[in-house]
């Protein structure tokens, strides 16, 4: 598969009435999301979102590349927030569980 150009982007996201989300409407909807979960009193931002689905996918057993890949990030940029977010235990059982699966 061809990785996706911003020339030949596909639409994503979409709002109420099928169109594409301007910056307002999708910070409003994020916002009132946020309020929803009772989280409205967090500054969480949407990018928030990218960080904890690469530490997920981290913890899951994704190789940063595959989470650079999945994110659109650089490698570094995954290796930061990894370092950053997951701790020496959630690291430490990750190593383990893909030791394990290899056999």
């Amino acid at each position: 598969m061809l990785p996706l150009s911003r020339e030949r982007a596909t639409t994503i996201l979409t709002n109420s009435r099928r169109r594409p989300w301007t910056a307002d409407g999708f910070g409003s909807s994020f916002n009132t999301a946020k309020i929803d979960a009772k989280m409205a009193e967090r500054d969480l931002h949407f990018n928030d979102l990218r960080g904890t689905a690469a530490t997920k996918f981290y913890i899951a057993g994704f190789t940063m590349r595959e989470i650079a890949e999945t994110l659109a990030w650089e490698e570094e940029s995954v290796e930061k927030i990894i370092r950053r977010y997951v701790g020496r235990s959630a690291s430490l059982k990750a190593r383990i569980r893909k030791l394990e699966a290899r056999g």
